[in-house]
């Protein structure tokens, strides 16, 4: 386990091995080279590696173990930027052309355009909203 950034090794981090097929697991610390040895996997298995340390963003893959001896190098990153509802990302909606906007609308915003009509069509207010003028 090495630092993205830097390439030095990171101590102490969780190494998990999980045989894909078999119940539980076998869980292993790297040592001061950032290296966790495990000899007990069979060839022809294939395993999910799991590296978890404190700091750095979780790593997940699957593996063959398709010779007698293999070694994998594993740069852990630093966490990124969290996912906020409150930030625009620029996202399309699916729609041609259409942008997801701010999470909040605005205050005045104009009926939708797809409004239901009322009961004689010729309104294009909301069904929920109350005809202004008395009848």
């Amino acid at each position: 386990m090495l630092r993205d950034s830097s390439g030095k090794p990171i101590e102490n981090a969780a190494v998990i091995f999980h045989l894909v097929g078999d119940k539980g697991n076998m869980e292993l610390k790297s040592n001061e080279d950032g290296k966790a040895v495990i000899d007990v996997l069979p060839q022809g298995s294939s395993i999910q590696l799991q590296v978890i340390a404190k700091g750095f963003q979780t790593y997940g893959e699957d593996y063959d173990l398709d010779k007698p001896e293999m070694a994998f190098e594993v740069r852990l990153k630093r966490p990124g930027e969290q996912y906020s509802i409150y930030k625009n990302y620029g996202v399309t909606s699916g729609k041609s052309g259409d942008t997801e906007k701010s999470a909040s609308p605005a205050k005045d915003s104009a009926p939708a355009k797809d409004a239901a009509p009322t009961k004689d069509g010729a309104s294009d207010k909301p069904a929920s909203q109350p005809d202004a003028q008395p009848k």
